[in-house]
């Protein structure tokens, strides 16, 4: 999570269940991460910024689980899925969440998800760590 260009959380875990397909790994995991924003949104009206007049944007690089979150309608492969994840639905039609795609070249939480090059690593860990690349990489002492 980011404000203002700048990381403030971050977590990776395994998924406590298994999965039928991306879409639906994709969606609890926008429903879980949905409310790690809840909670963010909430410390930071507590701590005086004005969030309630805009959304929270939610990047998904899952065209599927963007849909299933945004239009409840016509799910009819996601019926199985466990009502609790759900609730991400009713935070979109309330307007504190927004969910938009982010292309796989440009998402940054891959960083956490998957195994990357070193130029990719050092793209995508530059927002977490707050260092620019070129001062990621070791030195060598010639």
């Amino acid at each position: 999570m980011s404000i203002g260009g700048g990381a403030v959380m971050w977590s990776s875990r395994l998924q406590r269940h298994t999965s039928l397909s991306s879409t639906e790994s994709e969606y609890t995991t926008t429903s879980a991460t949905g409310c790690e924003i809840i909670w963010m949104r909430s410390f930071l009206d507590e701590i005086g910024y004005d969030i309630a007049s805009y959304p929270s944007t939610l990047f998904v690089d899952n065209a599927s689980a963007i849909q299933v979150a945004k239009n409840p309608e016509n799910q009819s492969t996601m019926k199985h899925v466990h009502r609790s994840f759900n609730w991400i639905r009713e935070r979109v039609a309330n307007n504190e969440i927004r969910v938009a795609h982010v292309s796989g070249a440009v998402n940054v939480a891959d960083v956490f998800t998957k195994p990357l090059g070193r130029i990719k690593f050092e793209q995508f860990a530059t927002p977490y760590t707050g260092l620019a690349s070129h001062l990621m990489r070791p030195r060598i002492n010639k």
